[in-house]
């Protein structure tokens, strides 16, 4: 029987290993050379396919020859029991269980990796050859469109891996919502692909940054064209670091107490730690305005800002308007430094009649500090003498961007993971932003330990599956002893490939849904083990 095992798993992982490799090979991602190795790699994972069906055929032929030689009736007349017969197919069958659990454990998440690894490790690549055949390529909230992408050679001392020149360029900007927020052209664009560290929580990434020239961007709902720069640096994870299914066992545990090594949880939770470092902020501006009457924020040069107002009220969810009392102007003091001080002397005045404070996305420093912007409109602004007397001149808009809160919060709660982060977050829920944020990274988790749930019982049903498919096939051909040797394959393979589906799509089923898909992943198993049980009773019978 054994021989028999070996022989179908090697001509059934084969064919599946190469039908693994059909795809990426038509699409470009693999050379020829490329396939041969990328088949290679794929032969262990696909033994979790081939191996329950390779175990069902092996028996199938042993029994069924022990069977129509009559040997069974031989061995009952001496008085050896059924159940004594098929004892060699149980052994081999936990044999197949303790084996499929070590490959889903530790061996198949490592090839699978390797696997991936061939098709994504040029990105470069892979851009370039769907741009070639204009398809879009979406780099986080940018969508990019070419007439043509070529490689280019590096420059001598470049730490980028590969680069691009893209013909024509068109990027469409779209915010967190997937809505059009801007679009612009450019005769030319630049790509370079760097390779990134890994760490901890996020795993490994690639920084993608993009020069354009001569580019002109339509703001869609103002239609002003002007000349905006867009970022120019990206992250993209790893989607080798972002899909469980990657992991090993023991990784899959840690990931439930580590939810943020999925860069989705992880860009949720930065999310919530932006939003409440900024009501942080918020409240002690406020606090500041109450007690002295004004609040301070420095630039990015080091300078004070200091804001004299009477309040600051919400305007909408990004945006807070700051009020002078009785409809006075409010009073911003940009002052310069001098020596390690600050001085009044070469500083700016502005008296604004409306001012408002938002986040400032386009200023986020690498540090991880909360970056906002002040937005004066209808501005008197001179500059400050010795004695701070201005002489003022009149200006219709002035934006200070890029300022920071002296006793900014954010960069700490970067550090914080996703559950202490949430439970930082408590306190503040009784805002609306806050809150929000807060249940969509706790529905985030949720799903993700479904999903985690979903592929550990997943890797123990696949193995269950080796044991009972080995006595399926045993006494399905006990039973149908008379019949054609593919006869009696087909009765025990379609109850296999059910058990094989209602598996797959339970997982999938319980990803979405949780615990209430446990039941339809495992039912597979149980049908086939009744059934099996059934096939039993009945040889037993007779």
């Amino acid at each position: 029987m054994t021989r028999n095992l070996l022989l179908a798993t090697a001509v059934l992982v084969t064919v599946i290993a190469f039908a693994a490799t059909i795809k990426p090979l038509a699409d470009g991602r693999l050379a020829p050379l490329e396939a041969m190795k990328f088949m290679l790699l794929a032969i262990p994972p696909m033994l979790a396919y081939a191996l329950p069906f390779a175990g069902c055929f092996a028996s199938t032929l042993v029994y069924h020859r022990l069977s129509s030689d009559n040997e069974f009736v031989a061995a009952a007349a001496g008085g050896i029991s059924h159940r004594s017969l098929l004892l060699p197919a149980a052994f081999l069958g936990l044999i197949l269980f303790g084996s499929m659990l070590l490959l889903n454990a530790q061996i198949i998440p490592r090839f699978l990796v390797s696997m991936q690894n061939m098709i994504t490790q040029d990105i470069a690549k892979i851009l370039a050859t769907r741009i070639n055949r204009g398809q879009s390529v979406e780099l986080r909230r940018l969508l990019v469109f070419a007439d043509r992408a070529q490689p280019i050679e590096l420059e001598s001392g470049s730490e980028a891996r590969t680069a691009l020149v893209l013909a024509r360029p068109t990027v469409i900007e779209c915010d967190d919502n997937g809505n059009v927020v801007s679009e612009g052209s450019a005769g030319r664009a630049t790509l370079w692909v760097f390779p990134e560290a890994s760490s901890a929580e996020s795993g490994p990434t690639t920084r993608i940054a993009m020069r354009f020239e001569d580019f002109a961007s339509k703001d869609v709902k103002t239609g002003l064209v002007t000349g905006k720069t867009l970022p120019v640096s990206i992250t993209v994870p790893s989607s080798l670091s972002d899909d469980p299914k990657f992991l090993r066992s023991d990784e899959l545990r840690a990931l439930r107490t580590k939810p943020e090594r999925m860069s989705w949880i992880d860009m949720r939770r930065r999310r919530l730690a932006d939003e409440l470092a900024l009501r942080r902020a918020l409240d002690g501006m406020s606090r500041s305005l109450a007690a002295a009457g004004s609040f301070t924020l420095l630039d990015a040069a080091g300078r004070q800002v200091v804001v004299r107002a009477d309040t600051i009220k919400p305007a909408n969810d990004k945006t807070w308007s700051v009020l002078a009392r009785d409809g006075a102007g409010v009073e911003i003091d940009l002052l310069r430094s001098e020596g390690g001080g600050l001085v009044r002397t070469g500083g700016v005045r502005y008296v604004a009649r409306s001012v408002a404070l938002a986040p400032d996305a386009s200023e986020g420093r690498p540090d991880g500090d909360l970056a906002l912007r002040l937005e004066l409109r209808d501005v008197s602004s001179s500059p400050l003498n010795e004695a701070g007397t201005p002489a003022a001149t009149k200006r219709e808009r002035v934006s200070l961007t890029g300022l920071l809160a002296p006793k900014d919060q954010l960069s700490a709660l970067l550090k914080l993971g996703a559950f202490p982060l949430l439970e930082e977050a408590a306190s503040s829920e009784k805002d609306a932003n806050v809150a929000s944020r807060s249940g969509d990274l706790r529905n985030m988790i949720a799903y993700l330990q479904d999903e985690i749930t979903s592929r550990q019982h997943e890797r123990y049903a696949i193995a269950a599956s080796c044991l009972v498919m080995m006595l399926t096939g045993a006494v399905t051909a006990l039973r149908f002893s008379r019949s054609l040797p593919l006869t009696v394959y087909l009765w025990s393979f379609f109850p296999a490939l059910v058990c094989v589906i209602t598996i797959s799509g339970g997982q999938q089923f319980a990803r979405s849904s949780g615990w209430i898909g446990l039941p339809l992943l495992w039912a597979g198993v149980a049908a086939l083990g009744l059934y099996t049980f059934w096939t039993y009773l009945i040889v037993r019978r007779h």
